[in-house]
């Protein structure tokens, strides 16, 4: 059975949400330069890359990272592909005809993974309200997708903003995987997924190896 790898490369300077410290990547040791090892040193913010977004991010109340158990990471996932412009907001109606059971994942295939290192990338389409409360309605486990957010993107966000799609999922205790690659691969299947972020204690999010298992 093949592995499909869903997980961003980390780099220096990798694409980002705005508000966000660039990724820096440094040589510790190198035994090029007449270290016996390499080691190297990574400063990175928790929702860059591929990542998986813990409860706590926007509740309170709710689990960190390390909190999350593996059960709600991983199983049964199928795997949605809509078709929208950047900015434009994605119906419920567009998850309807897929087979959406309670307990799922659900990784939503936009294409825009093709647009990650282009300024487009952060002018994506976005989950409705209407959406993230059908999902709920569902008892899905994790949402995961090609794209920086599920909210609207940065650009478009009117004054006071209040991140609704992000607090009706985390509130339900649905996570988001944000950032996702090569759903292409596998749109329109049902698959196995396995999406563990780093154990990192009292975070609100962890960088993520997500994988799909065809």
């Amino acid at each position: 059975m093949p592995l499909v790898d869903l997980s961003r490369t980390i780099y220096a300077g990798m694409p980002k949400i705005p508000i966000l410290p660039d990724v820096e990547f440094h040589p510790l040791m190198r035994i090029a330069d007449g270290a016996p090892l390499n080691i190297s040193e990574i400063k990175m913010a928790t929702h860059i890359g591929t990542h998986v977004d813990a409860p706590w991010h926007f509740v309170p109340q709710g689990k960190t990272i390390d909190q999350i158990p593996l059960e709600q990471l991983c199983g049964q996932a199928v795997v949605v592909s809509v078709s929208r412009r950047g900015g434009e907001a994605i119906p419920a109606s567009d998850f309807e005809d897929f087979d959406v059971r309670e307990g799922d994942m659900v990784l939503l295939h936009t294409g825009w993974e093709d647009k990650f290192e282009e300024p487009d990338y952060l002018v994506h389409p976005y989950l409705s309200d209407e959406a993230a409360e059908w999902l709920v309605e569902r008892r899905i486990k994790l949402i995961g997708m090609d794209l920086i957010t599920p909210d609207m993107p940065p650009g478009l966000r009117p004054p006071g903003f209040a991140f609704p799609v992000h607090h009706i999922l985390l509130e339900h205790d649905v996570l988001i995987a944000e950032n996702l690659t090569n759903l292409a691969q596998i749109a329109g299947r049902r698959v196995e997924a396995y999406l563990f972020p780093i154990k990192i204690r009292d975070s609100d999010a962890g960088q993520t190896r997500a994988v799909a298992l065809v």
